[in-house]
């Protein structure tokens, strides 16, 4: 069970770096326009030439998981990888298990709060009912 936790972090770490590479090589591809457009909004135009088919999303899929096997099998190759997701993965562990226990005592405060206050409601009922 921590093994698949371990290996979906580690695919959760990879799709990310791939992601913000990607986020940000399209931002350094844009041109650098240093004049501020002008506040007029104009609605996108949506032509029939802009409707992705089931077909290319399948191939974008596909696509998106070949790569995603190829970054795994190259970081499971790389010791170097290996040890920095295993670093990234101890961390992200530690930071879950942080926030547990924070939940946890939270969670009994609010129920021993709750537990006085039932307690008290229930004496108070006792004590009408014998008057």
């Amino acid at each position: 069970m921590v093994r698949k936790l371990i290996t979906r972090i580690f695919v959760g770490i990879i799709i990310a770096s791939i992601w913000t590479a990607s986020v940000s090589q399209a931002k350094a591809q844009q041109p650098t326009d240093k004049t501020k457009p002008t506040a007029t909004r104009t609605d996108p135009v949506i032509s029939a030439g802009d409707s992705v088919s089931i077909a290319d999303v399948q191939k974008a899929a596909e696509q998106l998981a070949i790569a995603v096997q190829a970054a795994v099998r190259k970081a499971t190759e790389d010791p170097a990888l290996k040890i920095a997701a295993l670093k990234v993965a101890t961390n992200a562990v530690n930071a879950a298990q942080v926030v547990v226990t924070q939940q946890a005592e939270t969670l009994q405060s609010v129920l021993d709060s709750l537990a006085k206050e039932i307690a008290m409601a229930t004496e108070k009922q006792t004590k009408q009912k014998s008057h």
